[in-house]
């Protein structure tokens, strides 16, 4: 499985896209813009879906453009999927905008596989930062962690819908079993592994 990473939109979100090295079946995450570059690295590849690990505005300013050009589905979990029509619920009209998508086609839920070529990213819900966050977990590679867990940190709770203690239950659920060598690629930031975030990062401590 092939990773590229892009940062867009106003926040600089972390956009991935992830592609089966041998079919080039694609499926791209969080895509809150879009860029040359993003739609050029998407268009070498078929993609499948569109996922979404919560439906903040930064993390959807991109998906109405990208579904267009592709025609792939949009995917979110159930928790979240009013945020893509409601401006007030995915946190844009607090910053005097109103940003809005056409929808999700798809609902996920905990546990979902979604396959693209001999290539697949399992869903994992890991609410907190809001309620339909999920993580995606790609094999013993790569987790595709969303605004859940950031190298040395966490996500915000004070959102509407947020909750400190379920976010910190969600991180230990869902990251302190994965093995050590595996591959953080976050919402914002930098990337890291769950190994340097089980020694460093102070929220993977609590309750441990």
């Amino acid at each position: 499985m092939l990773i590229d990473a892009f940062a867009v939109g106003p926040l600089e979100t972390n956009c991935y896209l992830l592609s089966c090295e041998s079919t080039k079946k694609s499926v791209l995450i969080d895509p809150g813009g879009v860029s040359d570059r993003l739609i050029k690295t998407v268009e070498a590849t078929e993609l499948v879906a569109i996922l979404l690990t919560h439906g903040h505005f930064d993390h959807i300013m991109g998906v109405d453009e990208m579904a267009a050009k592709t025609g792939a589905p949009v995917m979110i979990h159930g928790n979240d999927a009013d945020m893509l029509t409601d401006p007030a619920l995915n946190g844009s009209s607090m910053i005097g905008q109103n940003i809005s998508t056409n929808g999700a086609d798809r609902l996920i839920s905990d546990g979902d596989t979604i396959e693209f070529g001999e290539s697949a990213v399992t869903a994992v819900h890991t609410p907190g930062h809001s309620p339909g966050c999920v993580s995606f977990i790609g094999g013993s590679q790569a987790v595709i962690s969303g605004d859940t867990l950031f190298k040395m940190s966490i996500g915000r709770w004070d959102l509407p819908g947020g909750d400190y203690q379920t976010l910190i239950d969600s991180v230990l659920r869902c990251y302190s079993v994965l093995p050590d060598t595996m591959e953080v690629y976050p919402g914002h930031g930098d990337p890291s592994t769950i190994g340097y975030e089980k020694q460093h990062n102070p929220f993977m401590q609590e309750g441990r």
